[in-house]
């Protein structure tokens, strides 16, 4: 937990000193650590040893039957695999964090002011269904940084180009093909302000309210679009991975009221400041204010909530936005200071949780393996 407080406090500094010309390359030298920290990362994360185990199996095979109804994980992550089985699984770790570092580079640059990169870093290392939980759960990331690419063919309403990227983001975790219908949101021009806070809030608690008849559809559109495999999450799974932490947050939302206000005061200023940011920015505003959505589902199941995932992505450009666009001093500061202050609470919590304590309080690398994997 240390290495990991260090390295993000110095790249949320070497990301504020991005704002002046002539440190500009800040942002660039706090990606750069992020990237070394995460490449070289070994046995960090609650599926790293099922990962690097299932790297020996899969090469293990001769000829894979990709076609195989009954294989669990995607193709093209078991194409990934067989590609990089002369490499190594340490080579695999750093080319996709590579990837997924630039891709996050991209997204902050594209669409954050330089005032506010230090913000962006500091929600994407601090806020633990980000770097954390992200560095675990290896194929949903990539194919999540897959999705986030299709945002800018979303805004231009290039559906078949964005649909394509989340088809082949699909390839390495199959749920990203249920976020097929976003394609459309390009067409969306209504914006928001105090019509969808209360459109916002009233699905906020329709859902919470009926959430076994909504899950219970969400089953059966998983069904139909032949993603089966995924519906014992809906029933089980809630003692590993990610979601765990995340339902222990939600547990303490729900006793202390404290934490699920905020989640709805949060999601309202989203919707409400979305009128006021131009269309590009406004799509991201609409994506992030979707993910709410699934924060009722999430209590109850696992799979829901990792869907929510690929949409809270934006959240890192949203926050910022959202933060610049309030004119009352005294508001936007004490908004920063409430995001703040629930992102590091959640951050403590998540390495006290019993379920992520043992895989991440303690940092390794790969050097401290006596053989290259």
């Amino acid at each position: 937990m240390i290495e990991t407080i260090v390295i993000g406090l110095i790249c949320v500094f070497w990301a504020y000193l991005g704002r002046y010309r002539r440190l500009s390359w800040g942002f660039g030298a706090a990606m750069t650590i992020l990237f070394v920290f995460l490449a070289i990362r070994y046995e960090w994360g609650n599926d790293y040893r099922q990962y690097i185990d299932k790297f020996t199996v899969y090469n293990s095979i001769d000829e894979f039957n990709y076609s195989d109804p009954n294989e669990r994980w995607e193709v093209g992550w078991i194409f990934l695999y067989r590609i990089f089985k002369p490499f190594g699984f340490f080579s695999l770790v750093i080319v996709l964090t590579a990837f997924e570092i630039s891709v996050y580079y991209w997204f902050i640059k594209k669409y954050i002011p330089k005032e506010w990169y230090w913000f962006a870093v500091f929600i994407y290392v601090f806020n633990p269904n980000f770097m954390l939980t992200q560095s675990s759960m290896m194929r949903q990331t990539l194919a999540m940084c897959i999705v986030l690419l299709s945002i800018p063919y979303i805004y231009k309403k290039k559906v078949i180009i964005a649909a394509l990227f989340i088809l082949f983001a699909s390839l390495f975790h199959s749920s990203a093909k249920i976020l097929l219908p976003i394609v459309f949101l390009g067409f969306v021009n209504w914006r928001m302000g105090k019509k969808g806070v209360i459109i916002g809030v009233v699905l906020f608690f329709a859902i919470l309210l009926f959430k076994n008849i909504v899950t219970s559809i969400i089953e059966n559109t998983l069904s139909v679009t032949g993603l089966g495999k995924y519906t014992y999450y809906l029933e089980e799974g809630k003692e590993k991975e990610c979601i765990q932490e995340m339902n222990e947050f939600f547990d303490w939302m729900l006793e202390s009221g404290i934490g699920f206000v905020y989640q709805i005061i949060i999601m309202s200023m989203i919707l409400y400041y979305e009128k006021r940011q131009d269309r590009k920015d406004g799509l991201i505003f609409k994506i992030t204010a979707l993910s709410f959505l699934f924060v009722p589902l999430g209590f109850i199941a696992q799979l829901i909530a990792r869907i929510g995932m690929y949409l809270q992505v934006s959240m890192i450009a949203t926050y910022p936005l959202m933060i610049r666009t309030i004119n009352n001093r005294i508001v936007r500061a004490g908004t920063l200071f409430i995001i703040m202050f629930f992102t590091i609470y959640d951050f403590f919590s998540f390495f006290n949780s019993e379920i992520w304590r043992d895989s991440f309080i303690e940092y390794h690398t790969i050097f401290e393996s006596f053989i290259w994997r």
